[in-house]
């Protein structure tokens, strides 16, 4: 009869631990298409107002990665001319004041997804970074760049 009871009780907690992890996916899944920004403001992919959206993975220990913010930030500066939203994804999943300092020591200029949009276009976790992804206007993701890019090169993926 203690046999049944002690696995009567693992299970119980199984139970309990399994819903408490349903629960945290429902409330930190984003609902319709909305992802909060470091900046406090949201991007929703479902309405992005017929821009482009160039996602940057990356990270502080990442060289190409440091590299590319230079890129990223004459593109987040002439984003009306590009018709282009630039945003960053810590690939470390960093927030908070940690980000935000590592963000100023790279110089980014550009805000930073604080949930990660890749389950949105069932796309898998990156193996390497960097990584560039482009959501055309309609919200659909239309390139994944692996590994270093040019400015180019991310500008061609766009078109009018």
């Amino acid at each position: 009869m203690r046999i049944d009871l002690r696995k009567r009780q693992r299970l119980h907690i199984q139970c309990f631990i399994l819903v408490g992890l349903i629960g945290f996916a429902i409330v930190s899944t984003p609902q319709n298409g909305s992802y909060p920004l470091d900046n406090g403001q949201n991007i929703d992919f479902d309405n992005i107002s017929g821009q482009w959206v160039v996602i940057a993975y990356w990270a502080s220990w990442c060289g190409p990665c440091r590299e590319e913010i230079r890129i990223l930030n004459e593109i987040h500066r002439r984003r009306a001319k590009h018709n282009v939203i630039v945003l960053g994804m810590n690939f470390d999943g960093v927030q908070g004041e940690e980000l935000a300092s590592q963000k100023a020591i790279f110089g980014a200029e550009f805000p930073d997804l604080l949930e990660d949009p890749r389950a949105r276009w069932d796309e898998p976790r990156p193996d390497f970074i960097p990584l560039t992804m482009v959501v055309d206007p309609n919200g659909e993701l239309s390139a994944v760049i692996v590994g270093s890019t040019t400015r180019k090169e991310i500008l061609g993926k766009i078109s009018s």
